[in-house]
């Protein structure tokens, strides 16, 4: 059971090194099914958070400031917010985790995929 489970992280670690689109990655994901051969991924169960971030280039970039006065409210950078993708999705305790780190050839700071458009430290490019 071991090795079917670790197979499929490799297929989808492999499928994430390939495509990051989060689209595309979730299209994929509701294809693969559990040991009871159930979808491993519920996409019927929908469940949204509200968070507002704030610009602030006190900040450090690629950090998340909470502010003290406001429950879901947090401080960030203004690059940072730009740099951030706006469309990201969670899975539950047993999801093989999206991450996809790189190190940006510009500011060679390592920085995941799924959570970033561009390198929230220099701006530069990351595919």
């Amino acid at each position: 059971m071991k090795n079917i489970k670790n197979a499929n992280e490799a297929e989808i670690r492999k499928f994430l090194q390939e495509q990051h689109d989060p689209q595309s990655q979730f299209e994929k994901l509701k294809t693969y099914k559990n040991a009871a051969n159930l979808p491993l991924f519920s996409s019927d169960y929908h469940e949204t958070h509200k968070v507002n971030i704030k610009p602030d280039k006190s900040v450090a970039p690629a950090k998340f400031i909470p502010d003290p006065l406001s429950p879901n409210e947090f401080r960030a950078h203004p690059i940072t917010i730009r740099a951030m993708r706006t469309e990201l999705f969670m899975g539950g305790e047993d999801f093989v985790d999206l991450e996809c780190l790189r190190i940006c050839a510009s500011c060679k700071h390592e920085v995941d995929l799924q959570f970033w458009q561009f390198c929230p430290y220099c701006e530069a490019s990351l595919t």
